[in-house]
């Protein structure tokens, strides 16, 4: 499977959705006398949940492009194969759509928890990017981390304004501030700058101050 399609799955699946539950509303109520109520109803509620499924595809492309996503979409896309097969399966057919219908459920349970997910990990992604450099473009770490420049740019700036983030945006380019104090000794007033060692996060690539023991973006252990 190409990485075009995997990035997309979750998008077809959704239309694969649509098509089911529009063949189980129209064809299940006259293929299938005896589950024509069953039909009737659960043609709807499928159709539109593929419906909602496309508009979150379209409107959280991240989100839609993740590989937790890809997964999701193979299960919907099953789910939708055993639903429009059960309309020809005789007199298990309505038991067998309506397996194919709980798997589409499921996945309508499952997907804001995976958004949330998915959400969170972007998000460290690009704060990890963003701190290893002193300065980077917008485009470098759209490049980098395969997110959408203009999600990237709202992440940094909501970092940035979080205090997650030590620096400023200087056109498209985060620039880094780096990590130094000033103190003034007594009887003098001559500053003095201490200059902390900062080391890489080996797993976000964050830099957090030596002897802190964990990483301030990930928490991982260093």
């Amino acid at each position: 499977m190409s990485a075009t399609i995997t990035k997309k799955l979750f998008l077809i699946s959704s239309f694969v959705v649509i098509i089911a539950g529009a063949i189980m509303a129209f064809l299940g109520t006259y293929i299938n006398d005896e589950y024509e109520e069953m039909y009737f109803v659960m043609g709807p509620v499928v159709l539109i949940f593929g419906i909602l499924f496309l508009l979150t595809a379209l409107f959280s492309k991240d989100s839609a492009e993740s590989k937790q996503a890809s997964y999701l979409g193979i299960i919907m896309i099953f789910g939708s194969i055993i639903g429009i097969s059960g309309i020809f399966a005789g007199e298990i057919g309505g038991m067998v759509s309506l397996g194919g219908s709980i798997f589409i459920i499921l996945v309508f349970v499952l997907w804001p928890c995976f958004c949330l997910q998915g959400g969170k990990s972007m998000r460290s992604r690009i704060i990890g990017v963003a701190s290893a450099y002193d300065s980077i473009t917008i485009s470098e770490i759209s490049r980098i981390t395969g997110i959408e420049e203009s999600t990237v740019t709202n992440i940094i700036y909501d970092a940035i304004g979080k205090h997650q983030l030590s620096g400023k945006m200087s056109g498209n380019t985060f620039v880094r501030i780096g990590t130094t104090t000033y103190v003034t000794s007594a009887g003098t007033t001559k500053e003095r700058e201490v200059v902390k060692v900062l080391v890489i996060c080996p797993y976000c690539g964050a830099k957090t101050e030596q002897g802190i023991g964990k990483c301030q973006n990930c928490q991982a252990d260093l």
